[in-house]
């Protein structure tokens, strides 16, 4: 997919890709959210780049879990899994308040990211 066909299925502007891309500025939680339905990336790779890029598609086995398949490197902690799939459910269900404070502490846990 080219960055033009990208940019204009998660609805932002060809610049904003690339200022993302070079890690000049940081994907709003909108931006993250749309990615990962419109595309097939695995949200624990594009977080924290553990893992897989792509989830499965449904002809692989992937189903329609929204992040259980992409937690399997984590299965041996039980707890971390559990924290991830609480944060996509707040994520999933909580208002915009609730998803700017899940992106900023994202954001500050992550030293190196650019603010």
């Amino acid at each position: 997919m080219k960055s033009f066909e990208l940019a204009k299925l998660i609805q932002i502007s060809q610049g904003s890709l690339s200022d993302i891309e070079n890690n000049k500025s940081l994907p709003s939680a909108d931006t993250l959210a749309k990615l990962y339905l419109k595309t097939d990336i695995n949200i624990i790779w594009l977080l924290v780049g553990v893992g897989p890029m792509a989830r499965k598609s449904p002809e692989q086995g992937g189903g329609e879990a929204l992040v259980y398949e992409d937690t399997a490197e984590y299965g041996q902690d039980a707890k971390l899994k559990e924290l991830i799939e609480r944060l996509i459910r707040i994520y999933h269900r909580g208002d915009p308040v609730k998803r700017a404070h899940i992106l900023g502490f994202l954001i500050g846990a992550d030293p190196g990211s650019r603010e």
